[in-house]
Formats: structure tokens, C-alpha cells, sequence
């Protein structure tokens, strides 16, 4: 069929619009219901006209047009009066009388041909015809009632101008005035040379079915269009299909592509711009987490933040500095499987009792007195020579004991504090007391103590024992202090 339209549409030059898309006006082959309603003015041999009220009913149908005009044909029916009014009596009716007043009621018919522009939103009209029936009675205003009746039927012709208003599809809006020459003198009672006219005007709504539909609204209607689905925006042929510059494939025409560098086979939306679905910034054919929840922070692949890489993402991590590779809990902080404050990564005692009190190392503290964890204290002026760091004969002595010991116990850890008393200056003595850890370190290396097992530091005067005010004070303070830390 559509083979068929095409060859149509090519060797029918009055089909054929150049450089603009196939047209038939969307009224074609359309039927109309309607009703309205209005007021009267009639001008007969009564000076004055009083307006009366009309109702009336309309059939339409309209042809195929490949334009913006459009032929139809109008059948319409109607009931109202006609009332006329005179200052002064006028000699109506036989046998003869005098009346100031008459009111006729009736009954009519029309069948026209109508011309109708269509702009869309508002489509002006011009309807020409004939065909009136009358039923009228004369009422005498003074008398108060029906001083003559009659029934009679006249034939004429009439003219009619309006406007339909669109309000949605397949309803219309109705405004007209109607001009009615009934061909007759006699609906007014009196008979004269002049004949009697009258005009309507009306106002009401119409419903239409049929005619044609442009499902895609590309402007070619879908009886003649190739292709039915064109997005809505694209630029078509007179075939109705789009005028494709499409420089990224994706379906999008360029003049409305806003991502006109779309990569090949991406989905995209009307805009031609690949989808976001979950809104985080990266389109769907990037996202490895499509699902990620709004207001989410996501890396360049649309995941949620893990900036430790622990498993736990950002927004739930309590914990967000965790080393790398340490096993953590759901609120992503390191695991304490004995519950001692110590992560397992750093608890050197993973099993440690509940309510027990550990060190940094997560192990039980061990509850040394001052005398267990002392092992020897080298104290007074025969230690070290006046003013120096060089070790006296008898300190050399003392020493030896010492290393002996230490060496009973090669994992063990041990601290050398230097100390002095508060003569000098406090800078002196901080570098005095060092110089003699540093001497007492040495020597116990030089006797077979390992250098890694001996912590020295120089305590200055810092840490008195005694009263400095008393050279007994003085000689307690000057002093070598080796405790066993480990």
C-alpha cells in the first residue's frame, strides 16, 4: 500500500509540494454534530425590533482539500420568534384593525454549501443556501391575545458567517450571525411591498469525528506517511520521514542532538544524549553501579565512594581511613575479635580475656614493681669523671655484672636514662646526660650486649630523686638508670 502511495506521490505533480512536507487539510472527510443557541432581530414594517431567543441544531460534512480551504455541506434546523414593536398603531390583518405589537414563532430549515478556512486554532467560514419553513401566529399587544393565526411555509434563502474555535481535538467553539430572506411579507401580519427580513445570531459547540490523523504531528497526515513514528521536532520530507543529519547515529537529527559525539549504539533520549537513569552523572553505558541510590558521591564508573577500597562505601563508613587490606565490620572500622580496643591487625595477643588491660599491642600489661623493673642504677661522682661522659674504672666494674646478666636474656629490651643534678645550665646537662647514656650503651656493647636490645636517652635534670639544694641531693641525681622494658 505504501509502494502504491509513493508512486502516487511522484507522478501526481498536484501532490506534490516542493521542499515542504505532503498537506491535506485535517478537516477532510469529517462529520460535525452541533448546537447552539442566540438571539433574534427582525426588520419588517414595524419600526422597532425586540430581541427573542433561538435555539438550533446542525448536520456537517466536508470534503478532501490539499489546502488550507475546505468545501462542506451544512443541513440545520431551528426554533425561536420574531418581535416586533410600533410607536403608533399599524393596520394589520383583515377584517382591518389597528396594532402596535406582534410576536411570530417558527420553525426552519437550511440546507447550504459552506467554505471554511482552517488556521488551526481558529478557522473562519462563509455558508450560503436555502430552504425555510415558518409556522408564525400575530398576537394583538392591547387585546393581550392571538388576533390572528396562521400557518404557512415560505422558501428563501439565507447567508451565514462564523468562526470555529478549537478547543480540543474533535470540539469546537461556534460563533455566527445569520442573514434570513424568507421571501415572504407576511410574518409581522401586515402585508406590504417590503419584504420582511430577520437575522440571528448564535452561539454554541460542535463535536467531529473522522478525517484525518497525523499520529506524529510531522505534518504529513498518517495516510500518507511512510514513516508513522517520526519523534516529534524532526524535520521531514513530503513523505513524512526525517530529513536525516544524523553525524553521531543515534537516531537524534543534528539540529536538536545536545551530545552530538554520542558513541555508536548508545541509548539516548530525545535529546541525544545517552541515559542517566539513576541521575549520578554518568550515563548508563558507563555505569557499573546503575542502581546507585540519589545524592550518592560516585567515582568515574558510577559507583559509590570506597575512598579506603574496604568494602564499606563512604556514606556508611564510620570508620574511612582504614589501612588497605584490613578486614573491617559493616560499619567499615577494623575488626576487634577479642573485644580489647586493639584492632586485629595491630593485636599481637588476638585472644586476650574480656576485662583484661592491654597495651598498644592489644597484650596484657604486666604489673611490675619499680625494684622488678629496675636492674641497676650507677649513682654518684665515682660513675662518670667531673664534667665528662667517660666512665670510671669502678663504673666499668659495675657494668660487667650488668652485661653479664643481659646476656642471660638475648630477646630482652632495655632503656639506659642518663641523669644529672640541676648544676649548669639545662642545655648543658640535656647533652651531658645523653653523652653518658650513649657511654654506658656503648661499653655494654663492647662486652657482647647487642645494640638492638639497648635504648639510650638523656634525661637532663629533669627527673630529680633528691633535693638539688644539698650536695647529697646533687650526688643521688647524678645518676645511670637501666631498666628491662621488654
Amino acid at each position: 500500500m505504501k509502494k502504491i502511495i509513493l508512486l502516487i506521490l511522484l507522478f501526481h505533480p498536484s501532490l506534490i509540494l516542493a521542499q515542504k512536507s505532503f498537506y491535506i487539510n485535517p478537516f477532510s472527510n469529517s462529520y460535525w454534530l452541533g448546537v447552539g443557541g442566540g438571539v433574534t432581530y427582525v426588520l419588517s414594517d414595524f419600526s422597532k425590533s425586540q430581541p427573542e431567543f433561538y435555539s438550533r441544531g446542525e448536520f456537517e460534512y466536508y470534503f478532501e482539500s490539499l489546502s488550507k480551504g475546505i468545501f462542506g455541506i451544512k443541513l440545520a434546523g431551528g426554533y425561536g420568534s420574531l418581535h416586533g414593536k410600533s410607536s403608533s398603531p399599524i393596520l394589520i390583518g383583515s377584517p382591518l384593525r389597528n396594532s402596535t405589537d406582534f410576536l411570530t414563532y417558527f420553525l426552519d430549515g437550511y440546507a447550504g454549501l459552506t467554505y471554511l478556512l482552517n488556521f488551526d486554532g481558529v478557522s473562519p467560514y462563509l455558508t450560503i443556501g436555502g430552504y425555510s419553513s415558518y409556522w408564525y401566529k400575530v398576537l394583538d399587544e392591547r387585546r393581550n391575545n392571538a388576533y390572528d393565526t396562521k400557518r404557512n411555509i415560505t422558501i428563501g434563502f439565507f447567508g451565514e458567517t462564523g468562526l470555529k474555535i478549537k478547543l480540543a481535538d474533535g470540539l469546537t467553539l461556534n460563533l455566527s450571525g445569520t442573514f434570513n430572506y424568507p421571501n415572504t411579507d407576511e410574518i409581522d401580519g401586515r402585508v406590504n411591498s417590503k419584504k420582511d427580513l430577520y437575522l440571528t445570531g448564535l452561539a454554541g459547540f460542535s463535536i467531529y469525528f473522522g478525517g484525518v490523523k497525523d499520529s506524529d504531528k510531522d505534518g504529513v497526515i498518517d495516510r500518507f506517511d511512510l514513516c508513522p513514528n517520526t519523534p516529534f521536532g524532526v524535520k521531514v520530507n513530503e513523505f513524512g520521514c526525517p530529513i536525516v543529519k544524523d553525524s553521531d547515529g543515534d537516531g537524534v537529527d543534528d539540529d536538536i542532538d545536545k551530545c552530538p559525539n554520542t558513541p555508536r549504539g548508545v541509548v539516548v533520549d530525545k535529546y541525544g544524549c545517552p541515559l542517566d537513569s539513576d541521575g549520578d552523572g554518568i550515563p548508563d553505558f558507563q555505569d557499573r553501579c546503575p542502581g546507585t541510590p540519589v545524592g550518592f558521591p560516585v567515582d568515574d564508573k558510577g559507583c559509590p565512594l570506597d575512598s579506603d577500597k574496604d568494602g564499606v562505601i563512604d556514606p556508611f563508613d564510620e570508620c574511612p581511613d582504614t589501612p588497605p587490606n584490613v578486614r573491617v565490620n559493616d560499619k567499615g572500622c577494623p575488626l576487634d575479635s577479642d573485644g580489647d580496643g586493639v584492632p586485629d591487625y595491630l593485636d599481637k595477643c588476638p585472644d586476650t580475656q574480656l576485662n583484661i588491660e592491654v597495651d598498644e599491642t592489644g597484650c596484657p600489661k604486666e604489673q611490675k614493681s619499680e625494684k622488678e623493673e629496675t636492674f641497676f642504677v650507677l649513682q654518684g661522682m665515682t660513675t662518670f669523671e667531673a664534667g665528662k661522659s667517660v666512665l670510671t674504672e669502678s663504673a666499668k666494674q659495675e657494668l660487667k655484672k650488668l652485661a653479664e646478666l643481659m646476656k642471660k636474656y638475648p630477646d630482652s629490651k632495655w632503656r639506659i636514662e642518663g641523669h644529672t643534678d640541676s648544676q649548669g645550665s639545662s642545655a648543658f646537662n640535656k647533652k651531658l646526660s645523653q653523652e653518658r647514656a650513649d657511654a654506658v650503651k656503648k661499653y655494654l656493647i663492647n662486652l657482647g650486649v647487642s645494640g638492638e636490645n639497648l635504648v639510650a636517652e638523656g634525661m637532663g635534670e629533669d627527673y630529680p630523686i633528691a633535693d638539688n639544694k644539698t650536695e647529697e641531693g646533687r650526688q643521688k641525681n647524678r645518676r645511670v638508670v637501666i631498666t628491662k622494658i621488654k
